[in-house]
């Protein structure tokens, strides 16, 4: 078997591979790095829930092939980890530049219209910010496979719709309102008490 390094990896622009890259067989043979993936996909996942979405996609299609692990399965944790040595230096940013009452929570999604080869499912992406006139702040991504065969891609971004504002957005929503609720309660209290004691002094 080929020993591989950190410094053998090659550089790789995208992080997952095409299926028409494969041949029918590389899905009935076994894989060689099965015994391990769980432990690597694991630690890349949490890289991916924290500050790299763009991992979540491969990350999670490769974590259901756990326990049939095969070489298309090799071949693919292998470009993974060729992407993360060629983005080290990616990284999530957000800026907050509004009071709180003038943000809004939105939510992105789309499909992955039928990309699981095997079931056909589709996988509903998720993407939730806080946003304002100067505000850009990611909170949250999800990547999830849909629990039904859609019949057409229109069909499998409904569905991906009402993941989004059943996992997130109605959640975010809820807390979002409470919390404003409770700065505007906070900070009128705090800044009436600095001016009494502003004229205390005087």
């Amino acid at each position: 078997p080929t020993t591989l390094t950190y410094d053998s990896l090659p550089p790789a622009d995208t992080p997952g591979i095409e299926d028409t890259a494969f041949t029918e067989q590389d899905y009935k043979d076994p894989g060689v790095l099965g015994p391990d993936a769980a432990s690597v996909l694991m630690k890349i996942l949490y890289l991916a829930r924290c500050c790299r979405f763009d991992l979540l996609h491969p990350v999670c299609m490769l974590a259901r092939e756990i326990t049939k692990w095969n070489y298309a399965c090799d071949r693919r944790l292998h470009r993974l980890v060729c992407y993360l040595k060629s983005t080290r230096s990616h990284c999530l940013h957000g800026w907050i530049g509004d009071p709180a009452e003038s943000l809004s929570i939105m939510l992105f999604t789309d499909a992955s219209f039928a990309d699981c080869v095997g079931t056909s499912r589709s996988t509903a992406g998720v993407f939730a910010a806080l946003v304002g006139p100067n505000t850009f702040f990611p909170l949250n991504a999800v990547c999830k496979k849909q629990s039904v065969v859609s019949h057409s891609s229109t069909e499998s971004e409904i569905v991906a719709l009402d993941t989004a504002l059943r996992v997130e957005g109605l959640p975010l929503l809820s807390f979002w309102e409470a919390a404003v609720k409770a700065i505007q309660t906070v900070y009128p209290a705090s800044q009436r008490s600095t001016a009494t004691a502003a004229k205390k002094k005087r």
